[in-house]
C-alpha cells in the first residue's frame, strides 16, 4: 500500500482493505497491517499475528470462500479505531477454519473494530458475528425449531439429569 494512496485517513485505509479483501487480493489486503499486527475472531478462537499468520488466513479463507464480498458497508471512527459494519456473504466451497466444505451460501452482519497505527496502518483486525447464525446457515448447526434442534434439546436435557454426564 502506497503510503501517499491513503495515509492520514484511517476510514479510507480501511476502505481501501476492504476493497482489496473483496477483489480477494491478497497482496493488497496484508499491505494495509502495519508491521506489529494482529487478527482476532474472538467467537471462534483465532488469534494471529503477524502478516505471515494473517496472510495464510486470507489465503484459506479465500480459497474456501470464493465469492466472499462484505455488502451494505457503514464505517464509523472514534479514538483511533474505525469500526466497520457490513453484511458479510459468500459459498463455503473449501475447508474453512477447520469445517469441511458444505457448499451453502450465507449471509450475516458483522462488526470489526480496527485499531489503527501510529504509522496510519491497520494494527488488528477484531472481527465479531453470529457464529450459530452462520453455522446454521451453512448446515453445520441445525436450524431454529427444526426437527434438528428438538433432539438435540432432548439430548442436552437427558444428559443434564444423568449424573456424570454434566
Amino acid at each position: 500500500m502506497s503510503s501517499t494512496s491513503t495515509a492520514g485517513n484511517p476510514i479510507e485505509v480501511v476502505k481501501a482493505h476492504m476493497a482489496a479483501e473483496d477483489r480477494q487480493d491478497l497482496d493488497a489486503t496484508v499491505a494495509t497491517f502495519t508491521e506489529q499486527c494482529y487478527y482476532e475472531v474472538p467467537g471462534l478462537g483465532i488469534r494471529l499475528r503477524g502478516k505471515d499468520e494473517i496472510r495464510r488466513w486470507y489465503e484459506d479463507t479465500f480459497a474456501a470462500v470464493p465469492d466472499l464480498r462484505n455488502t451494505d458497508e457503514r464505517y464509523y471512527e472514534s479514538d483511533g479505531n474505525v469500526f466497520f459494519e457490513a453484511n458479510i456473504e459468500g459459498t463455503h466451497l473449501g475447508s474453512w477454519a477447520g469445517w469441511a466444505p458444505t457448499g451453502r451460501r450465507f449471509r450475516l452482519p458483522l462488526l470489526v473494530r480496527i485499531p489503527i497505527a501510529a504509522d496510519g496502518l491497520i494494527e488488528a483486525e477484531i472481527v465479531h458475528f453470529d457464529n450459530a447464525g452462520l453455522f446454521m446457515q451453512l448446515g453445520i448447526l441445525p436450524r431454529q425449531g427444526s426437527a434438528q434442534e428438538r433432539a438435540m434439546q432432548a439430548v442436552h436435557r437427558l444428559r443434564m439429569r444423568v449424573p456424570g454426564l454434566r
